[in-house]
C-alpha cells in the first residue's frame, strides 16, 4: 500500500483511516471523523457523549443482515455530494396516550419531512380493517410499503417492506399486514396502491434509487474493469437518504426540531459546531483543513446525535508524502517536531495538546 499514514486524535470524539481503490486504480485514502452529542428529555443542551459511535467499516443492520433495513451506513465513502440527515427513532402517541393515527416531524435547514404513522391492519373481505391503537411504533422500512413475495417478487425500492401484493414484512416481529409508515399524500388504503416507501432511515446499497448509481457490472466490466469500481459508478451512491433528506452543506449552528419522535413530543437543539482543527503533516509541509460534517445521524429514543466527516486523498507519484493526520488541538513545538520527526520535549511536561482551546462550539 503507498499510504502509511499515522492517525492523532487528541479529541474525546471517534477517528479512524482506509484505504481503497478507484475506477482508475489509484489508491484512496479516507480518513473518517465521527463526534457524538449527548442531549436528554430536559433540553439541558448537548455535550460529547460518553459512549462514542465509532467508525463504522461495514453497514450495520437492525437485525438479519439479509432481512433488515440498514441502522448505520459505513463510513468509508471517500467523498459525498451532498449533505444528509438520518433519523433512527420511534414514533410516540402524544402524552403516551393510545392513537390510531398520527404524524411526525423533522425540520433541520432546508428540509422539512412529515411522515404519517398507523397501527397495524389487516385485509379481510376485500379491504383494511381499522388501525389498532399504539402508544410507540418504530418508524424503519420494514413497516413501509415494500416487500418481497412468496415466489420471490420484490419492491425494487424497499424488498423489506409490507404490502406489496400482499408481502409480509422481512420483520417477523411485524404483524400488520398494510403499511404502518407511509407519506401524507400517498395513503395505503387498497392492495394496488403503490406509495413511496417512507422512512428517515438508510436505505439499502442494493435498492432503488441508489442502485441506478453505482454503475455497470456487465460483461464488459467483467472482461476489462473488475475488481475494480465501474468507470460508470456516479457518486450519488454514497448517499443513503432520500433527497428530501439531503441538504446543499451543514455548516454547524442549524436548528433542528423533531416531533412526535420523542415521549416528550418535541426534541429542539442546535447542531454542534466541531472547531478543533485537522492537520496534515507531509515530508515538507504542515496544511490544516477543518471538519466539516456530511451526515448527522439522530437517534431521539437515545437522545443522541452524531456528526460524521471525512477526507479523502489519492496517491499521487512524485509528491511529498502524507506522514500523518493530526485532529484536535496541539501546539505548534508539537506540529514542527513531528514534522521534523523529532521527539517532543516539553520541561513543564504534558503531551503538546492544548486542552484549553475548545474542541466545539454549541
Amino acid at each position: 500500500m503507498a499510504f502509511d499514514v499515522w492517525l492523532e486524535n487528541r479529541t474525546p470524539f471517534a477517528t479512524a483511516t482506509h484505504v481503497q481503490v478507484d475506477a482508475g486504480g489509484q489508491e484512496v485514502l479516507v480518513a473518517m471523523l465521527s463526534a457524538s452529542f449527548q442531549g436528554d428529555a430536559d433540553n439541558a443542551g448537548l455535550h460529547p457523549a460518553d459512549d462514542q459511535l465509532p467508525v463504522t467499516f461495514g453497514d450495520v443492520p437492525f437485525g438479519n443482515p439479509a432481512l433488515s433495513s440498514t441502522r448505520y451506513e459505513a463510513d468509508i465513502a471517500p467523498v459525498k455530494p451532498a449533505a444528509e440527515v438520518i433519523v433512527n427513532g420511534t414514533a410516540h402517541a402524544p402524552n403516551g396516550k393510545p392513537v390510531r393515527e398520527m404524524q411526525v416531524g423533522l425540520r433541520i435547514g432546508s428540509v422539512r419531512k412529515v411522515l404519517n404513522v398507523v397501527g397495524d391492519r389487516i385485509y379481510d373481505a376485500g379491504s383494511y380493517s381499522a388501525p389498532r391503537p399504539f402508544t410507540t411504533m418504530p418508524i424503519v422500512y420494514e413497516r413501509a410499503f415494500g416487500g418481497t413475495t412468496a415466489e420471490g417478487r420484490a419492491e425494487p425500492r424497499n424488498p423489506v417492506g409490507v404490502g406489496f401484493h400482499h408481502a409480509a414484512s422481512a420483520d417477523k416481529a411485524v404483524r400488520t399486514q398494510a403499511p404502518n409508515v407511509t407519506y401524507p399524500g400517498e395513503p395505503y388504503l387498497s392492495p394496488t396502491d403503490r406509495p413511496s416507501p417512507a422512512g428517515f432511515g438508510a436505505l439499502g446499497r442494493g435498492w432503488q434509487p441508489r442502485l441506478g448509481f453505482a454503475g455497470t457490472y456487465d460483461q464488459a466490466w467483467i472482461d476489462t474493469q473488475w475488481p475494480l469500481p465501474p468507470k460508470d459508478f456516479d457518486p450519488r451512491h454514497h448517499l443513503a437518504t432520500p433527497p428530501d433528506q439531503q441538504l446543499p452543506q451543514l455548516v454547524g449552528g442549524e436548528e433542528v426540531a423533531l416531533v412526535g419522535l420523542t415521549p416528550t413530543g418535541r426534541w429542539n437543539f442546535r447542531l454542534p459546531r466541531i472547531v478543533a482543527p485537522v492537520r496534515l503533516i507531509f515530508d515538507d509541509r504542515i496544511e490544516e483543513r477543518s471538519f466539516a460534517a456530511d451526515t448527522v445521524i439522530i437517534e431521539p429514543d437515545l437522545w443522541r446525535i452524531t456528526l460524521k466527516a471525512r477526507l479523502s486523498f489519492v496517491t499521487l507519484r512524485n509528491a511529498a508524502t502524507l506522514r500523518e493526520i493530526v485532529f484536535g488541538h496541539v501546539s505548534p513545538v508539537w506540529l514542527s517536531a513531528r514534522r521534523k520527526r523529532k521527539a517532543y520535549l516539553n520541561p513543564l511536561g504534558g503531551d503538546g495538546t492544548l486542552g484549553n482551546q475548545p474542541v466545539w462550539l454549541p
